[in-house]
């Protein structure tokens, strides 16, 4: 019963191949300013590559609503997911702006996502189930990744090939989104009854 419970409190969050273009692209699009050529004077690649992420993410929306249905919130549960999107969209912004313009030894925007990660629906709470523990552990590495030039140095990034912090932040935040969603779509079609499976 509460396993049921979980899903349809959660049944959207859960649909896991939605996090999969956006992971793809925030990764591809960090590779790009990694290795492109400054200043930039084509910027055809990552307009491509936002509109391949809109384009996939209409089709997995509709494979997953054809497939397995559609549990919608109550009004008033939208219209607070939107708040928190807006929201986070604004901080993220903020975080953008401070680790490009400031040279600190922490990730703002790694910090974010970790933190994203954490108390986003569905939020980590105890005791952990494989949803939970899964969005836990990439919290957590997000959340080390972010500062480990105050443990490695500002410059650790350049032993991997990587011009700057942010980058291979956002290139690590990017796989971690991908695998998180592959995990998740494999534990949604595992937890639905085999009826609402076939039927749903």
């Amino acid at each position: 019963m509460n396993a049921t419970k979980y899903l349809s409190e959660n049944y959207s969050a859960l649909h896991g191949l939605n996090a999969v273009p956006s992971g793809l692209c925030l990764f591809l699009i960090s590779l790009w300013a990694n290795v492109v050529q400054y200043p930039i004077k084509n910027y055809l690649l990552p307009i491509v590559l936002v509109l391949g992420f809109l384009l996939s993410s209409l089709v997995i929306n509709r494979y997953y609503k054809n497939t397995y249905g559609e549990v919608k919130p109550i009004l008033a549960r939208r219209r607070f997911n939107w708040i928190a999107q807006l929201i986070c969209g604004l901080l993220g912004l903020v975080a953008f702006w401070v680790d490009v313009t400031q040279e600190l030894p922490i990730s703002f925007i790694g910090l974010l996502f970790a933190l994203t990660f954490l108390f986003d629906k569905p939020m980590v709470r105890m005791p952990l189930n494989k949803f939970s523990a899964v969005r836990l552990v990439t919290s957590i590495c997000i959340l080390l990744v972010s500062i480990a030039p105050l443990l490695l140095g500002k410059n650790w990034w350049n032993i991997l090939g990587v011009r700057a912090n942010i980058v291979g932040v956002i290139m690590f935040i990017g796989v971690l989104i991908v695998l998180q969603g592959v995990i998740w779509h494999i534990f949604f079609v595992k937890s639905l009854p085999t009826e609402e499976v076939k039927y749903g």
